[in-house]
C-alpha cells in the first residue's frame, strides 16, 4: 500500500429548524410553490336574477418568474323563476396598489341542460395561466350576460347507441327512410387534398342510404384535428341541404358554439363503400 493519505469528507449537519428556514427563504426568493390567498374585492356579482359567488382565489407563482397559476372557485345561482342557460361571469386581478392588470371572461353554459329555477351550480378553475409582472393582490368578480332558455333554447346532444339520422334534430334527415335523398356527396379532405364521391338516383344512392342509417353515435371523445375535415351532404327534393360534418372519422357536432366529437358505429361499413367511388376534386 502507498504512504498516500486518505482524505475523509466532513459532513455538515444542520438542524431540522435551520433546514426549513432555508427552504422557506428559498421560496420565498423564487415564488415556486407559494400559494397565496387574494384578497376579494367583492364576493359577489349579481345582474339579471343570476348571483356569481367568489368563495375562494388564490394565485401561485410557477416556475417562471412572471406567471402565475390561478384557483377560483365559487356558485353561480339562479334566483329566478327561469331556466338559465348561460352566464359569462368575470374577473379582475389588481396589484397591491390597487392597479389593475388582467381580466378575462369565463363562459358557463348548459348546452343541454339549464339551472333549473332558484336552483344552483358550481364552479371550479385550477388550469388558468397568466402572466403579470406586477404580483397579483386582489380580485373582483362580475357578470358580463346573462341568457334564459328562451333566449338560448337547450341544445339537443345526441346519446350514445342512437341511430345517427335520428339524432341530430333534422327534420327531413329523421324522415329518411320515407322520403330519402335525390344525392348524397360523401367528401374526404386530408390535408388540403380533397376526394368526392356523389350518388345520385338509383341503386348506389339507396345503398349509400342504407349504410348511412346503419349509423349509430357512439362515445364522446375529445379526438380533434386542423388538417382532416371530412363530410356528407344530403340534398332533398327541394333543393334544400343537410351536412354531416366529420372530424377524421368521428361525428363533429357544435352546441351554443362549443364543439363536441363522437365516434359512429358501423362507420366502417359506410366509408369503405363510399371510398370505392371518391374521385379526385377539380
Amino acid at each position: 500500500m502507498s504512504g498516500g493519505r486518505t482524505m475523509k469528507r466532513k459532513r455538515i449537519h444542520f438542524p431540522l429548524s435551520a433546514t426549513i428556514l432555508i427552504l422557506a427563504i428559498f421560496l420565498s426568493l423564487t415564488g415556486c410553490g407559494a400559494e397565496s390567498r387574494l384578497k376579494k374585492n367583492n364576493e359577489t356579482a349579481t345582474r339579471d336574477g343570476v348571483t356569481v359567488t367568489l368563495k375562494k382565489a388564490t394565485a401561485k407563482r410557477t416556475s417562471h418568474p412572471d406567471r402565475y397559476n390561478y384557483t377560483l372557485s365559487g356558485t353561480i345561482e339562479n334566483n329566478t323563476a327561469e331556466g338559465i342557460m348561460k352566464v359569462i361571469y368575470t374577473f379582475a386581478f389588481y396589484d397591491k396598489n390597487g392597479e389593475e392588470f388582467r381580466s378575462f371572461g369565463i363562459v358557463y353554459d348548459g348546452e343541454d341542460k339549464a339551472i333549473p329555477p332558484y336552483g344552483k351550480v358550481d364552479f371550479y378553475h385550477d388550469d388558468i395561466k397568466w402572466g403579470a409582472q406586477s404580483v397579483p393582490a386582489s380580485v373582483t368578480i362580475g357578470i358580463g350576460s346573462v341568457q334564459t332558455e328562451t333566449q338560448l333554447p337547450p341544445a339537443k346532444l345526441p346519446q350514445s347507441g342512437d341511430f345517427l339520422y335520428k339524432a341530430l334534430d333534422d327534420e327531413k334527415l329523421a324522415d329518411i327512410k320515407n322520403n330519402p335523398p335525390v344525392e348524397m356527396s360523401f367528401h374526404i379532405d386530408q390535408g388540403g387534398y380533397g376526394r368526392t364521391a356523389t350518388f345520385s338516383r338509383g341503386e348506389l344512392l339507396d345503398r349509400a342510404v342504407e349504410k348511412l342509417c346503419n349509423l349509430k353515435i357512439g362515445e364522446k371523445v375529445d379526438e380533434w384535428v386542423t388538417d382532416n375535415y371530412n363530410w356528407i351532404r344530403l340534398v332533398w327534393e327541394d333543393g334544400s341541404e343537410t351536412y354531416i360534418s366529420l372530424n377524421m372519422r368521428n361525428l363533429e357536432l357544435s352546441a351554443h358554439s362549443n364543439m363536441h366529437t363522437y365516434r359512429l358505429d358501423n362507420l366502417n361499413d359506410f366509408w369503405a363503400f363510399a371510398s370505392d367511388y371518391l374521385e379526385e376534386d377539380q
